[in-house]
């Protein structure tokens, strides 16, 4: 079918969260011309959309906070002062450093950093098709309220979280297997007195009092994790798991309604706590917080035995610092943590995918297996390879695909190597 919308750009990068941004800042940066597509109304993917209120893997796990990623994530960082309280770092109850933000803030530090740029931003344009030229993509079909949109671009990002560029342009899929790491709603609570110290053991207590009948997600044992944001007092909650495929609206959508269920029952029982008798839920995120999808086959595939032992490449492209954190099991994540210097080298081939020779990977879509993945999956060090893939695309593009000039670039701009 002959599309009425066409436009033209050196590089398409498809998803708008942490990793798709840096990516097309990066590309940018290199004098791309780049289209950024994000199916919402705003900026951050599940910083924003799920409500996922602590950026994670920019330090290492260490006593003292160091950083393991610089760049444009941390310019990002920087600007969110513009709009909120400077953020800062704060050691979370399983000991790793984790950066509170407002998420309102940082829909406009994202939109400031994308625009100064000088990206075009394609909001509310989800990507509906994907059109192939031999071994590579020629375009990208988006859909919005006008109708159909296809964008011709020479190279493509994908930065979508659940794989869904290299689903349509065919890259094989490695770990097809089923259930996926749970996802969580994350929610903001008001009108808990600042009198009341909110901490795990509590809300183990409140949980522990929900009724069974009432309980159709599953509610952490040791009561989740909580913070009190400084801006205004309300807490900030992540403690309702649930499992779901993250991709099919039947799927999603069970899962969506059980959690909310689950969060309004816990809040009742919240309220017969002195001090916590005005609780109440002033917002969940627009979905919930999806931790694994799809994961694509890269040129190189991070091992779990590469991330324990801290290995070091000679091409690395970021550094991946949180430790690995799996959540097979609703409620009951596991940790392990990173050996040798407490971080890990992602390799210039892991965000490469196989089978299409325009298309990099970025975020959640970089390649590793399970394990590997529940520790580069994160935000922070989302945005470090977003960057090194925007970079990597646009540099592929001016004709200087080599590492060395690759490294050079990244450094340039900041990122830590």
């Amino acid at each position: 079918m002959q599309l009425a919308r066409t436009e033209r750009f050196d590089i398409v990068v498809v998803g708008g969260g942490s990793a798709g941004v840096a990516a097309g800042v990066a590309a940018a940066r290199q004098g791309a011309k780049v289209a950024l597509v994000e199916r919402y109304g705003f900026l951050g993917g599940a910083a924003t959309n799920a409500l996922i209120m602590t950026y994670d893997g920019f330090l290492y796990r260490r006593e003292q906070p160091e950083w393991a990623v610089g760049g444009i994530g941390r310019e990002l960082l920087d600007r969110l002062a513009k709009f909120s309280s400077p953020v800062a770092p704060v050691l979370s109850p399983n000991r790793n450093w984790v950066l509170p933000f407002n998420t309102e803030s940082a829909k406009a530090a994202l939109d400031d950093i994308v625009l100064e740029g000088g990206v075009a931003v394609r909001l509310h344009a989800l990507l509906i098709d994907v059109r192939r030229r031999d071994d590579r993509i020629a375009s990208v079909v988006v859909a919005d309220h006008l109708g159909r949109l296809e964008i011709v671009a020479d190279a493509f990002v994908d930065a979508s979280g659940e794989g869904d560029l290299s689903a349509l342009a065919g890259v094989p899929m490695a770990y097809t297997e089923q259930p996926r790491y749970a996802a969580s709603l994350c929610a903001r609570i008001a009108g808990v007195s600042p009198e009341v110290t909110v901490d795990r053991a509590l809300l183990a207590q409140i949980g522990a009092a929900v009724p069974e009948n009432e309980r159709l997600a599953t509610l952490r044992a040791d009561g989740g994790f909580v913070l009190r944001l400084p801006e205004n007092g309300d807490l900030w909650w992540m403690g309702v798991d649930v499992l779901t495929d993250g991709l099919s609206s039947c799927s999603q959508s069970e899962g969506e309604q059980k959690c909310r269920a689950t969060a309004w029952a816990f809040i009742r029982q919240m309220r017969r706590i002195p001090g916590c008798e005005r609780a109440t839920l002033v917002a969940t995120g627009v979905q919930l917080g999806i931790r694994e999808t799809r994961h694509p086959m890269a040129r190189h595939m991070i091992s779990e035995a590469e991330a324990l032992a801290g290995h070091r490449v000679a091409n690395p492209v970021a550094r991946a610092a949180w430790q690995l954190e799996r959540h097979d099991t609703p409620g009951r994540p596991t940790m392990a943590c990173i050996g040798g210097e407490g971080f890990y080298d992602i390799p210039a081939e892991s965000i490469r995918a196989v089978a299409v020779d325009n298309l990099w990977l970025a975020g959640r879509t970089v390649g590793a297996d399970r394990a590997a993945f529940s520790s580069l999956r994160v935000m922070g060090t989302g945005f470090a390879t977003g960057q090194a893939a925007g970079a990597a695309a646009a540099m592929a593009l001016q004709g200087r695909p080599d590492y060395a000039a690759l490294k050079a670039a990244l450094l340039d701009q900041g990122a830590i190597l």
